[in-house]
């Protein structure tokens, strides 16, 4: 299977002020979602990244929101969110810097990267095969 990462290359979004720098957690949602090329039905639940999945996503023309988690990780700790593949989506908060919020992110055997990403800004995470398409992983951090 061909490994695909979108991560902070959909172009971060910026907020005027920097709360989640502040403290010594941060709030992190991840939106399931399953893309394919079949058919061309948007789930209304992801109207406000239609754009982004659209322009990011182009060999896709239907996407689902399967499922959405918000947890609240501490600096230096872990969470786990299931995803319906079986696999194991970990995100580590690792701190900030400047005005980044610092991240490990983990998919069991598959991928381990560290990422830097602004508080308020939804990066993008593709490419574990599900059914006749592909999971998206919206990831908010705020």
């Amino acid at each position: 299977m061909k490994w695909m990462i979108l991560v902070a290359a959909m172009g971060l979004i910026t907020l005027a002020a920097s709360p989640a720098l502040a403290g010594d957690s941060v709030s992190v949602e991840v939106r399931v979602i399953a893309a394919t090329s079949d058919g061309d039905e948007f789930d209304d639940d992801l109207e406000d990244i239609r754009n982004r999945l659209e322009r990011g996503f182009t060999d896709y023309s239907s996407f689902e929101e399967l499922g959405r988690q918000t947890h609240r990780i501490e600096k230096d700790s872990s969470q786990n969110f299931g995803l319906p593949t079986g696999d194991t989506l970990t995100l580590t908060y690792n701190g900030s810097d400047d005005e980044f919020v610092k991240l490990g992110l983990v998919l069991e055997t598959k991928l381990s990267t560290n990422l830097r990403a602004t508080p308020g800004s939804t990066f993008f995470q593709a490419g574990l095969s599900y059914k006749d398409g592909t999971l998206v992983l919206a990831i908010t951090v705020n």
